[in-house]
């Protein structure tokens, strides 16, 4: 036995945000692949390899770990789009950066979709994570319209309804998720670039516009 525990390769030792970090993905991960319900904090903890009381030293409860794990998802998404329209996008660009920034991020809110639609079929209300979706939605939102008006404003757009266009933009984009989840064909990638093609059809997008746009994304 001390043969074999001397040839273990030491255990990295990890600051306490990388640890926290790991913590998260490792929920949110088996959040995903269980009902959320269903995962203990023990679960969790011998999934990333340490002691259930280190854990707490991180989150207060299970409830606790619930709420960062989706709130850890949520910001993960809200930072690469922000790194991606740092150089001051045009209208369209800062659309089809969006929709980058999920592809991008296609595992991690694969990950977030599971939970967030576990806990709405659920009978639990929380109102943290009730604010978590709402705000997300929000910001998703306030985003695309932005967008829209802007384009619309320098006459790189069609006259099209702003609110009623962000929210297909939106409804697509979650569709594309949950169909994945549902058919398991690994297309999202795919089907986030056609509904980026859909978006320029619908914005009368003229080509060289669009190709102002790609280069722009280069």
């Amino acid at each position: 036995m001390t043969a074999i525990a001397a040839e273990r390769p030491a255990r990295k030792r990890l600051q306490p945000a990388e640890r926290r970090t790991m913590i998260l993905d490792e929920a949110l991960r088996l959040f995903a692949e269980r009902h959320y319900s269903i995962v203990t904090v023990r679960d969790i903890a011998q999934s990333c390899d340490i002691n259930v009381g280190l854990l707490y030293h991180y989150f207060d409860n299970k409830d606790d770990l619930v709420r960062r794990a989706l709130g850890y998802a949520i910001e993960q998404l809200g930072a690469s789009y922000e790194a991606r329209r740092a150089a001051g996008l045009d209208p369209l660009a800062e659309i089809l950066a969006w929709l980058d920034t999920h592809i991008e991020l296609a595992r991690t809110l694969e990950q977030m979709v599971k939970l967030m639609s576990d806990y709405a079929n659920s009978n639990i209300r929380d109102e943290e994570i009730d604010g978590l979706i709402a705000g997300f939605y929000d910001g998703e939102k306030k985003l695309l319209e932005g967008a829209l008006r802007r384009g619309i404003e320098a006459g790189r757009f069609g006259p099209v309804d702003v609110s009623r266009t962000a929210r297909r933009i939106g409804l697509m984009l979650d569709g594309i998720f949950y169909a994945s989840a549902s058919r398991r064909d690994q297309r999202i990638a795919d089907d986030i670039r056609d509904l980026a093609d859909l978006v320029r059809v619908m914005l009368g997008v003229a080509e060289g516009a669009t190709q102002k746009a790609v280069n722009a994304r280069i």
